[in-house]
């Protein structure tokens, strides 16, 4: 087999079905991650215009591959609209995903009274994550009416394979 080989592939040398489908319930989503992911940084910033609702792409393009496609956002490319209300005094999370045929998407976490209490989204099969950001208020933030700029907000824009889901 060739490094283009799937994980199906590997697996069909396995006698057993019942092996196979268990190694394949472990070996899939690590799988993605590694095809589903931000080879540049995003370099995630606030968009200079008052009042802005939307993160965007820093000063240079983002790099990434999903579902084993090589995709890109030009630098300056705003992020799409934050859907979904965080609690005042409290913490979330909002991630953009990036697919295969470039279109971007975000997804909001559960939000947590502390920033270690806040859950991230679950990560869709088969999209990279472009970045993330932090949001906390001291009223209530409502996405794609609160400005960031007025929110305590952190940007990060992880490299590689990244998945908060996959624990041991």
């Amino acid at each position: 087999m060739t490094m283009n080989s799937t994980v199906t592939q590997f697996l069909s040398g396995m006698s057993a079905e019942k092996d196979r489908n268990a190694v394949f319930q472990v070996a899939s989503p690590l799988a993605d991650r590694y095809n589903s992911v931000a080879t540049s940084s995003a370099g995630l910033v606030i968009t200079a215009t008052a009042g802005t609702k939307v993160p965007k792409i820093g000063s240079v393009a983002f790099q990434g591959i999903a579902a084993g496609v090589p995709v890109a956002i030009a630098a300056g490319t705003d992020m799409p609209a934050l859907a979904g209300s965080i609690t005042a005094a409290s913490f979330n999370i909002f991630c953009f995903f990036i697919d295969s045929a470039s279109v971007v998407t975000s997804a909001m976490g559960t939000e947590g009274t502390t920033l270690a209490k806040v859950k991230f989204p679950q990560f869709p099969t088969g999209k990279a994550l472009v970045g993330y950001i932090t949001v906390t208020h001291s009223s209530t933030f409502v996405g794609d009416t609160t400005s960031l700029g007025t929110a305590t907000t952190v940007f990060i824009s992880p490299l590689g394979a990244f998945d908060p889901s996959v624990l041991i």
